[in-house]
């Protein structure tokens, strides 16, 4: 049985992963990410590495010193040669609160988070994110001025991407 190349070529198999910074300071931006083919964005793992002042409420809990971290997605949407520019902004999230239904006083420093992304409503879910090719990716924080965080975000190819192998 002919199997297709999404099928037969670990390429499209695998999960890649993309990991950044946000720096201290109210809307900081991480590193930009460009799509190097369609796809599908898993999930977004924070990592609240510096504590901050803000408090913000996760699962009807307050969480103190976290930070908020919001994922932005650029893509162009024109079919001619004229751009024409989307912007997706999917969170926010909070970096450093336990998701394990476990209440904390306050923001854990170097406690990993993840958020499962979702196809329909960017929201936390499953099912991944859609990404086309040429997209550019970064993470925003919210209006902590101290808090800092890594981050990854994990991702497949879309099957049958057009990748260069």
């Amino acid at each position: 049985m002919q199997q297709s190349k999404g099928q037969q070529d670990p390429t499209y198999l695998g999960r890649g992963v993309w990991q950044g910074s946000v720096a201290a300071g109210a809307s900081a931006q991480s590193t930009k990410f460009a799509a190097f083919a369609a796809l599908q964005l898993m999930s977004i793992n924070p990592v609240l590495t510096t504590l901050g002042t803000s408090t913000y409420t996760v699962n009807g809990t307050a969480t103190i010193s976290a930070q908020q971290l919001s994922l932005i997605i650029i893509t162009n949407t024109s079919t001619t040669t004229t751009s024409a520019l989307s912007t997706t902004t999917i969170g926010p999230f909070t970096s450093g609160y336990n998701i394990s239904g476990t209440a904390t006083a306050t923001a854990g420093i170097n406690v990993a988070t993840q958020y499962a992304l979702n196809t329909n409503t960017g929201t936390t879910g499953l099912g991944g994110v859609a990404v086309p090719q040429g997209s550019v990716m970064y993470v925003v924080s919210g209006t902590d001025a101290t808090a800092v965080s890594v981050f990854t975000i994990d991702y497949q190819i879309a099957a049958g991407s057009a990748v260069t192998i």
